[in-house]
């Protein structure tokens, strides 16, 4: 057994779709003789971290397409009730491609340099996900005239903490500058979050842009994933409260 984890290839049955590991020959569910898997084992290798940490798996992805999710009918099965029955998909071939099936809640990748933000886009730092959202431009009464209010500072985007189970909490206005989140220190800051690093990112505001830098956090901050990416050896995701790293291909 590798240090940390376990080597899993998984050969799913082609009769009632269990999900079986190399070697035994014939299905842990219906009994049917599984079918032989391509000489050269696998192509690509993930190690997925359960939340919690706990042993991990590290499995071997031949050429295909693998689907991820919750549905014990997919070929990579996380047991995880914020991950999706059917959440994303694998493509192996010579490069590693991700895309997120329009699941319920996200599939995130770790920021490795700094990244352009736009309106609309989530991320995550430790147990927190907060959202990037557009000041909209004043607007008129009815009937003309001004509405009143409190003096506007010129704000652009303004950062929300979003809750478990739908809602938003903190607000963070931002004009042009850098803006610090940490677990200590910042214009948002989350002392209870144990898993936030003390200054842990800066996002700056520059006119109608924005971008995210991570400061070195320990365990990272995670952009969600607009749509589908092909992998980078040394990638971290995240589905549900599951880690998975792309090791090696």
């Amino acid at each position: 057994m590798p240090p940390g984890g376990y080597l899993l290839r998984v050969i799913r049955c082609t009769q009632c779709g269990t999900q079986n590991p190399d070697g035994g020959g014939y299905c842990g569910g219906c009994g049917a003789a599984l079918p032989v898997p391509a000489p050269g084992g696998g192509v690509h290798k993930l190690r997925v971290v359960p939340a919690g940490g706990g042993e991990s798996r590290i499995l071997q992805l031949e050429a295909g397409e693998w689907t991820v999710g919750r549905d014990p009918q997919c070929k990579l099965v996380l047991d995880d009730p914020f991950v999706s029955p059917q959440h994303a998909q694998l493509v192996a071939g010579p490069a590693l491609h991700l895309t997120d099936l329009g699941s319920a809640n996200g599939t995130w990748l770790r920021v490795r340099s700094p990244a352009s933000l736009r309106a609309g886009d989530e991320m995550r730092m430790g147990r927190q996900r907060l959202r990037l959202e557009a000041v909209p431009a004043p607007a008129g009464a009815t009937g003309g005239g001004r509405i009143w209010g409190s003096p506007s500072a010129g704000h652009r985007f303004r950062l929300v903490q979003l809750l478990e189970g739908g809602g938003s909490a903190e607000a963070m206005p931002m004009s042009d500058g850098d803006y610090l989140i940490g677990r200590d220190e910042g214009g948002m800051t989350f002392p209870g979050d144990l898993a936030i690093s003390g200054r842990h990112a800066i996002l700056t505001v520059s006119g109608e842009k924005a971008s995210l830098r991570d400061l070195g956090s320990a365990n990272g901050t995670f952009l969600r994933l607009r749509g589908d990416c092909d992998l980078q050896v040394g990638d971290h995701l995240l589905m549900g409260m599951q880690q998975i790293r792309y090791e090696a291909a």
